[in-house]
């Protein structure tokens, strides 16, 4: 529950005072370095979390790592890149205790390096078939 850059006073654990005077305290600062996997903002935990098409498409169940230990979570079917799951009280503890921050989990579909024909051709396929635009009514593309 400490945050970056929080400093601490230690009581009478600095340095003698002058002339035989009690000790002072000692401030220490508390400096916290990047985690290759999370990102804390408050006491939730942030994590990004790379899945592939078809886990994407039709759903499915993976062990993700949290801050105390990995936990089975369920990827919805009809997930998108960025879409948002929470675990609620796995993020980080307050500094009293009492409460404790989340985790989320940003899903990022991430295809392969290089594709195949398959997956073009029928990519192709099913767009001729469908409507689907994801730049519909966001205003980027109105004159």
């Amino acid at each position: 529950g400490t945050d970056d850059k929080q400093v601490l006073r230690l009581k009478n654990q600095g340095l003698p005072g002058k002339g035989g005077a009690a000790n002072g305290d000692a401030h220490i600062e508390i400096r916290i370095e990047a985690h290759p996997m999370f990102t804390r903002r408050g006491y939730d935990v942030h994590l990004d979390l790379p899945i592939t098409l078809l886990e994407a498409v039709e759903g499915t169940t993976l062990t993700v790592p949290t801050v105390t230990g990995k936990v089975k979570v369920r990827i919805p079917a009809d997930s998108n890149t960025g879409t948002i799951l929470r675990l609620k009280g796995k993020g980080i503890d307050d500094i009293k205790g009492h409460n404790r921050g989340d985790q989320l989990i940003r899903l990022q579909v991430t295809l392969p390096d290089e594709t195949d024909k398959e997956l073009r051709d029928f990519l192709r396929s099913w767009s001729k078939s469908t409507s689907y635009d994801p730049r519909k009514d966001t205003g980027l593309f109105d004159s």
